[in-house]
């Protein structure tokens, strides 16, 4: 059973005042702001500078992530502008890609693949991450109960914690550990405290039927599994503030926009975009998903490859969400928003 420790506050250092944390961000906003226009001077100049990219780069400027997008979930269909830019993404010369990519506030998804199953490599910790959440919601787990990593915890691959054996570890270090450093060893110490048959029951209320997480410790069979569609549905319901409830989904996007090990999905965005993501990398899969804010708007952009050599599933991930990006600049995407 996990013990219960509340960590004691310090009164060594207090916090600034409020006001004066928000005139030195907007005054670091400012100077920014003047040193993308002598930027933009200098380029426009030159002639290397399309005004309206120019226009956009003083808006990324300001830019911050919005706390819940104006999401109709229920209004998403297929655009066939969409779906061609996605199929122009996806070129491989051998293995499976599956995608999907859903613009939020327009409407507009295009999909490749999407129900297929792959393995569902680092992946799978995106459904843990819903079942701890769901359990801090229920009060049937604290953020500040203390978890064992057990021997049987003991995993290979990406982390830090293979040589904790028999540490104890908040829940909520556990938690950003599972997702910034995709850390296994905290996926499997987590998995053991919510339980598969919870996670798994989660993702059937949610209508995630081609996710399965399995527990092999408890003499479960097969692998973790998951679909492009799947992921991408879970992340819809995260951006719009509908996992279980706004203070809830905000809690998962602070965890999945912390810097990680790989954010391919980035590669060919510009920089003033915000990313909220989990990747994934076996060596036979290569996986990419997340939500992308920009001031065109919100997308979810999800990209799983099997088979694919490794150079090229990263390209694939990167044009994929470059071209939901670019579609979301498009006339065609303004005008199919408006009508709407």
């Amino acid at each position: 059973m996990p013990t219960r420790k509340r960590q004691p506050r310090s009164d060594v250092a207090r916090p600034r005042p409020r006001s004066t944390v928000r005139a030195q961000r907007s005054s670091i906003r400012a100077w920014l702001v003047l040193l993308v226009l002598l930027v933009i001077v200098a380029a426009a100049s030159l002639g290397q500078l399309n005004p309206l990219n120019a226009l956009e780069a003083i808006r990324g400027v300001g830019f911050s992530r919005p706390s819940t997008p104006n999401v109709d979930l229920a209004g998403s269909r297929p655009s066939a502008a969409l779906q061609s830019r996605l199929d122009s993404a996806v070129d491989v010369s051998r293995g499976t890609v599956g995608a999907v990519v859903v613009d939020l506030e327009g409407g507009g998804q295009a999909a490749i693949a999407a129900d297929r199953q792959f393995p569902a490599a680092s992946l799978f910790k995106l459904p843990i991450l819903v079942e701890v959440l769901a359990q801090e919601q229920l009060n049937r787990l604290d953020e500040d109960d203390l978890l064992e990593v057990r021997q049987e915890d003991w995993t290979d691959g990406s982390g830090v914690l293979q040589a904790r054996v028999g540490d104890r570890l908040s829940v909520r270090e556990l938690t950003r550990l599972m997702i910034q450093d995709s850390d296994n060893i905290a996926a499997l110490v987590l998995l053991n405290a919510v339980g598969s048959n919870n996670v798994n029951a989660t993702l059937d209320r949610l209508g995630l039927r081609g996710t399965r997480v399995v527990d092999r410790r408890r003499g479960e069979r097969g692998e973790h599994v998951t679909t492009a569609r799947d992921t991408a549905t879970l992340l819809s319901i995260v951006a719009s503030g509908q996992l279980i409830d706004p203070t809830t989904s905000e809690a998962a996007l602070r965890l999945l926009e912390q810097p990680q090990a790989h954010t391919w999905l980035a590669e060919s965005l510009p920089w003033w975009v915000k990313i909220a993501h989990k990747w994934g990398d076996l060596p036979t899969a290569r996986h990419d998903a997340g939500i992308v804010f920009s001031p065109r708007g919100t997308f979810v952009s999800v990209v799983l490859t099997e088979g694919v050599a490794p150079d090229e599933a990263q390209r694939t991930i990167a044009r994929t969400a470059q071209a939901a990006y670019d579609y979301l600049g498009s006339s065609v995407r303004t005008r199919s928003a408006s009508s709407t």
